[in-house]
């Protein structure tokens, strides 16, 4: 009975943060923070239940830059996603965190070693509700993505996926970096 309350509370919570950031109550400020914090603190909120199915997370090494964001939000969309990879990959299985540097936008990539999703269903994941119909017995509501696009949006940022079913998907989060924080608008 626990574990359904919690169940409940999370998606109340989640569905409230959604139409708040749809109908803009919620504001938040972004800055140019270093992005390591930000991704360590979304890694633990996982890490539990990464860890009772064995799987391991790996972050390659990258120099702690400072990118336009806002730690709180964008740590819950990176554990969104990261909680999606936990959910969707093997037992033993890996997921694997690396980063590149582009001349406006710095890109920190999930990948994992999961179910992966067909080319037709990679344009429908970011969707409200939406849920691939392969996993519709797999726990899940279907805002986690869609939540996680929201905030990086406000952050003038955006999230792609590259995937191959049956071996993995690779989300990557693209968030400006802070010399080009005059460019925003």
């Amino acid at each position: 009975m626990r574990t359904q309350t919690e169940k409940i509370h999370w998606i109340l919570n989640s569905l409230f943060k959604m139409v708040k950031l749809e109908q803009n109550v919620i504001t938040f400020d972004a800055d140019s923070l270093p992005i390591l914090p930000t991704i360590r603190k979304a890694v633990n909120e996982i890490y539990g239940k990464a860890d009772k199915k064995g799987i391991q997370i790996c972050i390659e090494e990258f120099e702690n830059i400072s990118l336009w964001h806002n730690e709180k939000w964008t740590a819950e969309a990176f554990s969104n996603i990261l909680e999606n990879a936990v959910k969707y990959s093997r037992e033993g299985g890996t997921i694997t965190l690396s980063f590149q540097q582009y001349e406006i936008y710095s890109a920190i990539s999930i990948t994992d070693c999961g179910i992966g999703m067909k080319k037709e269903e990679q344009t429908k994941i970011f969707h409200r509700f939406y849920r691939t119909p392969e996993v519709e017995n797999v726990e899940g509501s279907g805002i986690g993505l869609y939540l996680s696009k929201l905030i990086i949006e406000k952050e003038k940022g955006y999230i792609t996926v590259d995937s191959e079913y049956g071996k993995g998907s690779t989300f990557t989060i693209y968030l400006q970096k802070a010399c080009c924080k005059n460019d925003r608008n």
